[in-house]
């Protein structure tokens, strides 16, 4: 698949270090030492031998129908090379374990603004750092791993809970919320959840925090009281990580009173499900904005426009939070209380 190949296997099919050097610039990207993926399907003649790897064409036209500045822009592509880099790199050591960022790649973790970098790995007795791989000393509980695919690799929970320590609290907020819902989605299988979330959903998310991240979070070498509490403020229903985002300012500002993923109705009807609304002050949060509708068309932004109106006709205060409105606790409270002032009162001291 992707059609990885090694520098052995080139060298040893007759491909010259110059011709490898050349093709990384025309049809073969380098995704770490001696690793590469062949993209195309390469008409120049001394880069036959290099074709003769291609094993996955669909990764060959993916190339093709995109320009480079394209795909240098496109998130889930530099993070699909991402998880080839860490699934392909052969210099593993035996006791290796993959955690923090390389891990949450592998399992599909929603990352934001985390760059290309190192492999990030745990060993129990041996450390040491290059522009490749960082290796930290550090045990892992056996309960704390599984496989993925010839590596070993920290399970989801403990994966999201390490991000804290390595990211931050707000991404490792969103990334413990991502690992809840999914588990709970995976419980349950398919949902209809158009119209909402049943109570049951949030009851057997906190059944799985108490049985599953509880005794994980024990198993941590520090930070059980913060760990505790952001499991404790977790909530499955948020979609996506704005959602994540928003929810973490929430409880740092320690406003009560917030529900999240709420139906509305007026005299015709439902009107829609809200991000988070505030009923006692009818204050609105809505973290995606308007932007999401525009690549859907002008029937999309109508409903939108209508849904909007049914809302302030409610008497609701509805706030638009961009994306870079989230990563700023000050920012955010900023904007927030400026179109929200009564909310202040609802407020604890900041965290």
């Amino acid at each position: 698949m992707y059609n990885i190949v090694y520098y052995r296997d080139l060298v040893s099919a007759g491909v010259s270090t110059r011709v490898i050097r050349q093709a990384q610039e025309c049809c073969m990207r380098r995704l770490c030492r001696g690793v590469y993926t062949v993209v195309l399907n390469c008409s120049n003649s001394a880069h036959r031998k290099i074709a003769r790897f291609i094993d996955d064409p669909s990764w060959t036209e993916l190339h093709s129908q995109k320009t480079r500045a394209q795909l240098r822009d496109d998130f889930s592509y530099q993070e699909q090379l991402r998880r080839l880099r860490v699934l392909s790199y052969s210099r593993y050591r035996s006791s290796d374990t993959v955690w923090g960022t390389s891990a949450a790649l592998l399992h599909g973790i929603p990352l934001f603004g985390v760059k290309s970098g190192p492999i990030f790995v745990v060993h129990p007795t041996s450390g040491s750092r290059s522009t490749e791989i960082i290796r930290t000393v550090r045990t892992v509980d056996k309960a704390d791993q599984c496989a993925f695919s010839h590596l070993v690799i920290t399970r989801p929970i403990r994966t999201s809970l390490d991000l804290v320590r390595q990211e931050g609290q707000q991404a490792g907020f969103a990334a413990m919320e991502a690992v809840l819902r999914t588990s709970v989605l995976d419980v349950e299988g398919e949902l209809n959840l158009r119209f909402g979330y049943p109570s049951w959903f949030r009851e057997l998310a906190r059944k799985q925090i108490v049985e599953n991240w509880y005794p994980t979070i024990t198993r941590l070498p520090t930070g059980h009281a913060t760990a505790r509490r952001m499991a404790d403020s977790l909530n499955p229903v948020s979609e996506s990580i704005a959602e994540s985002f928003c929810s973490f300012d929430l409880h740092a500002l320690q406003i009560s009173g917030f529900e999240q993923q709420i139906n509305i109705y007026d005299a015709r009807g439902f009107v829609g499900r809200v991000d988070f609304v505030h009923e006692e002050t009818q204050t609105i949060v809505e973290v995606d904005g308007i932007g999401k509708y525009l690549a859907e068309g002008r029937e999309a932004m109508n409903r939108e426009s209508d849904r909007h109106n049914r809302l302030l006709s409610l008497g609701y205060t509805v706030i638009r939070m961009r994306f870079k409105d989230l990563l700023h606790l000050n920012t955010f409270a900023t904007k927030l209380y400026a179109q929200a002032p009564e909310l202040r009162k609802f407020a604890g001291a900041v965290r």
